[in-house]
């Protein structure tokens, strides 16, 4: 059975008062839920973990405001989004208060300084871009759900994607970590 229609399936037996089917659904959302939190707020952060812990704590309390249980994914990663911004954007504000960004001590490169430089980049983009490029390219969410999940519109949703791979793109060239694919600039693209 794919994996949605087992959500499904849990999904409805939970809204009917199965508690077995509602500690199912959180273990399989558990994983995408949890990788998508920390990603969000960044990971290896106590912050990240126990935003992921109070996310999967707000489905199963929410279970009863599922009104399709055919988008329980989605619904479940809207509820996480939502947590995960909100420590997202405070971490954000408490780690500005604490140090200029320029004070930022730079890390030794890790023997896959690519890896390394990517990561340092997306942990820098402001969280909103961050939430829509986590959940469109590594969740995989479509561009409609995505804009469910964040609660905005479409088209902020294509914004926010253009908007974190370019600066994605332009961190890495500084790094000197330039794209392969194409010697086109990306303005001639377009």
């Amino acid at each position: 059975m794919e994996h949605d229609a087992v959500l499904t399936q849990l999904a409805r037996r939970a809204l009917d008062g199965d508690r077995a089917s509602l500690g199912a659904l959180l273990r399989e959302l558990e994983p995408t839920i949890v990788r998508a939190t920390r990603l969000i707020v960044g990971s290896g952060s106590w912050a990240a973990e126990d935003a992921a812990q109070d996310a999967l704590l707000d489905v199963a309390r929410g279970i009863g405001g599922l009104r399709d249980p055919e988008a329980a994914r989605a619904w479940a990663l809207r509820i996480a989004t939502t947590r995960a911004l909100k420590v997202a954007r405070r971490e954000r504000m408490l780690s500005l208060r604490k140090a200029p960004f320029d004070d930022v001590p730079v890390v030794a490169e890790a023997p896959d300084g690519r890896s390394r430089a990517l990561k340092e980049a997306f942990d820098r983009l402001p969280p909103a871009l961050r939430t829509t490029a986590v959940l469109r390219l590594y969740v995989g969410l479509s561009e409609q759900e995505t804009a469910e999940a964040v609660g905005c519109s479409l088209g902020t949703v294509k914004s926010n994607l253009h908007d974190a791979r370019k600066r994605l793109a332009k961190a890495l060239a500084e790094r000197g970590y330039a794209p392969a694919v194409s010697s086109t600039p990306m303005e001639e693209i377009a």
